[in-house]
């Protein structure tokens, strides 16, 4: 499972997953469509997470459960009180796809 949290200039941060780098991609070219511009990226799924990143003021791309939990756990983006909400929209995600227990 891949998550992604994208956190927006104006609104507050949100997440989303995908199943795989393939799914990842194929959501990425539905909703950005011609921004995704191979020229300058290694691969597709690089080229999609650069389209993804070009309008947010911060994002993650967490490529797995154990990778989105350490980030939770440790990354200052997630921090409880600066980064509240951007830590509760990574739980929340991972919560719905019982990767993590709700203990709230």
């Amino acid at each position: 499972m891949i998550y992604i949290v994208e956190i927006p200039h104006q609104k507050r941060p949100h997440a989303w997953f995908a199943f795989s780098r393939e799914d990842f991609v194929l959501k990425v070219r539905a909703t950005h469509g011609s921004k995704v511009d191979q020229a300058g990226s290694a691969n597709e799924f690089d080229a999609c997470v650069a389209a993804l990143a070009h309008d947010l003021k911060d994002y993650r791309v967490h490529l797995s459960d154990e990778l989105a939990i350490g980030a939770l756990q440790s990354d200052p983006l997630y921090d409880k009180y600066d980064g509240f909400y951007a830590h509760m929209a990574l739980r929340e995600q991972l919560v719905a796809m019982d990767t993590l227990e709700d203990d709230l």
